[in-house]
């Protein structure tokens, strides 16, 4: 007799992992002509067609409809968003997103993914409703197994999906514009999950469809038959109430386009709460919606809004010229969402460049806010630093000097020649200190393309202010972190170069803005992202928090 050592695993896969309920008869029939004379080869070509055919029957019969159901239904994700941000909205979420990690980072993922599952779930019952042959072999088991497995396979092919888009939630490393989880993908993106998931669900509650053959020991049950049909009850009822529970998901931001200027109108996010207004504002290159996860942790005691820039997200974008862009200009449409508003001494926040927007509003309407928060936003272009000056900003003085000359409208002489020999003394200073800073070690140095024409407006728009008569809170990343830059990561010497350039020059706009601005309170963070509400949120959450108890409110 033949040794079958060399089909042995073809005959397995055959009788194991196959689809069907004759498999063994079927590798016994083989297994017989093998002995008979057929060839190790013959075997387990056979074996294998059997697997694929058997296979291809099951997946035209039995997945074919749950997968068609499955895409269909992903279709209608974004009607189910609209539906629940328009109707929802719940003050006890929103009072337990400001409560310290990692209470809040579970509400944050149940942002994400209450929204998702629900839905999936929905069209699960949908499914068994439209087939009553499905709810008539429905017991419990695969009720629980389903509703399992859909929840496991969403988080698998989410957060696959969101590590190949580079997304915040996952790499903080490569920041998007926007960071709305389970919300901002294409439809052709979170439909694959949403796809998958409804699959993982139905194909274990639905009736007919194959089961892998497989062998089982039968072993004397250990848990009595009352118990454990307590135990399953008590597994529909818990999937059950995470179902209803999503009715207790606050609503995303309202959206309203408020017009600030002719034929412009910025975007105006509007998270509700109650209390003294708080706006934020985001930094060059965001819109609004980079405060999704940050901004509602404060609706317990604010009612807080965000606003897109002009040039920006869904905020109209007027041409890049006539000081369109100037910071003074953009301070001025900041003040024109207030009034449209009727937000009465509001706090503003800004991130970034926003702090330019904020010192514009603070030094030259004080009387209008209660209060600036600077995150990362204390730069140059929020306050200037009379001592040490800034090659940026005295360089535009001189141009604007040499423009006024120029053009006639210099109507002091004497005025005029002392002003430019300051500024060429200041700005021959600053030449001659970045030199020095340049040549000292490795600097990072934005990449070299062309700027957009929004961003030079931006740029030449800057201004310099240095009086700001109003509460602040200014948080500094000192030093910054730079653990993004791979090449940095690889040389701890360059890196150490680095990060105590930074430490030297951010210690001394933070030291400077803390003496020109005696209303200020300054904060540093060490080794903190840019986007230090994300990487800090904790301390700056609480450093917010007690700022805003001190600040007057209306």
């Amino acid at each position: 007799m033949r040794s079958i050592r060399s089909v042995a695993l073809a005959g397995w896969i055959l009788e194991h992992l196959t689809f069907g309920s004759d498999n063994e008869a079927l590798s016994g029939d083989l297994l017989e002509e093998f002995q008979l004379g057929r060839s190790a080869l013959w075997y387990w070509r056979q074996a294998m067609a059997a697997v694929a055919t058997r296979g291809l029957r099951w997946a035209a019969h039995g997945f074919a409809l749950p997968l068609a159901f499955s895409a269909a239904w992903s279709m209608l994700y974004p009607l189910w968003r609209a539906i629940e941000q328009g109707s929802l909205a719940h003050a006890t979420f929103d009072r337990w997103t400001g409560l310290i990690w990692p209470y809040s980072a579970l509400v944050d993922l149940s942002y994400g993914l209450i929204p998702a599952i629900s839905f999936v779930w929905l069209g699960l019952i949908i499914y068994l409703l439209l087939r009553a042959g499905a709810v008539n072999g429905l017991s419990a088991h695969g009720l629980v197994l389903g509703l399992s497995q859909s929840l496991t396979v969403l988080l698998g092919a989410t957060i696959t999906l969101l590590h190949h888009f580079k997304h915040p939630q996952v790499d903080l490393a490569s920041m998007i514009i926007s960071d709305r989880f389970y919300s901002t993908f294409h439809l052709g993106n979170i439909s694959i999950p949403i796809t998958l998931s409804l699959l993982a669900a139905l194909l274990p509650i639905t009736p007919g469809t194959p089961r892998i053959s497989r062998r089982r020991r039968r072993l004397p049950s250990l848990i009595p038959g009352k118990v454990r049909r307590m135990g399953q009850f008590a597994c529909v009822l818990l999937s059950l109430s995470l179902f209803t529970s999503a009715q207790a998901h606050p609503s995303e931001p309202s959206v309203q386009f408020v017009p600030v200027d002719q034929d412009v109108r910025l975007e105006v996010l509007d998270w509700g709460g109650t209390g003294q207004p708080l706006v934020f504002l985001a930094g060059l290159g965001n819109d609004a919606h980079v405060f999704n996860t940050f901004a509602p942790k404060f609706t317990a005691n604010h009612h807080v809004y965000a606003i897109t820039r002009r040039g920006f997200g869904a905020s109209s974008k007027p041409a890049p010229e006539n000081n369109n862009y100037a910071a003074n200009r953009l301070g001025d449409d900041v003040l024109a969402v207030l009034d449209a508003l009727k937000l009465n001494h509001p706090v503003l926040v800004g991130h970034s460049l926003a702090g330019e927007e904020l010192s514009s509003i603070g030094s030259r309407h004080p009387d209008r806010v209660a209060g600036l928060i600077y995150l990362e936003a204390g730069y140059g272009y929020a306050f200037y630093d009379r001592v040490h000056g800034d090659p940026i900003f005295d360089f535009l003085s001189l141009e604007k000097q040499l423009d006024d000359f120029m053009s006639g409208s210099v109507r002091d002489d004497s005025k005029f020649m002392d002003d430019l020999t300051t500024n060429i003394a200041q700005l021959n200073k600053d030449l001659q200190e970045y030199q020095k800073r340049s040549s000292s070690g490795p600097l990072l140095h934005a990449p070299r393309n062309p700027t957009p024409p929004i961003i030079r407006a931006i740029n030449l728009g800057k201004q310099k202010y240095a009086d700001i008569p109003v509460p602040v809170l200014a948080i500094f990343a000192c030093p910054r972190s730079f653990d993004f830059d791979p090449a940095l990561r690889s040389d701890p010497k360059a890196k150490a170069a680095v990060v105590a350039d930074n430490l030297f020059y951010t210690s001394r706009q933070a030291d400077a803005f803390a003496a020109g601005v005696p209303t200020a309170h300054v904060v540093r963070l060490a080794n903190a992202d840019h986007y230090i509400f994300r990487s800090n949120e904790a301390d700056v959450i609480q450093e917010m928090n007690r700022f805003l108890d001190n600040t007057r409110k209306p």
